[in-house]
């Protein structure tokens, strides 16, 4: 996986709690320390590239997180 879909996966996962352990815990803690750490300029971008996610343009939504600090590595891939 590149490393903007990583970020944008961490801007997605930051603050979501996993019901169905689909994620490890240790990927989602990581995910929201990379978070809490951003500037309030990273974390607007977050926002962006979250929201554009939600309108199902994932193309574009890695474009935006592109821009972002280095994110842990999604494990899923």
């Amino acid at each position: 996986m590149a490393d903007s879909a990583d970020k944008l996966q961490a801007a997605l996962n930051h603050d979501w709690l996993d019901p169905y352990k689909d994620c490890p815990a240790e990927y989602l803690t990581a995910c929201r320390e990379w978070y809490a750490a951003l500037s309030a300029s990273d974390k607007t971008v977050v926002a962006v590239a979250r929201a554009t996610f939600e309108k199902s343009d994932v193309k574009e939504a890695e474009k935006i997180a592109a821009a972002l600090p280095i994110a842990p590595k999604f494990p899923l891939s």
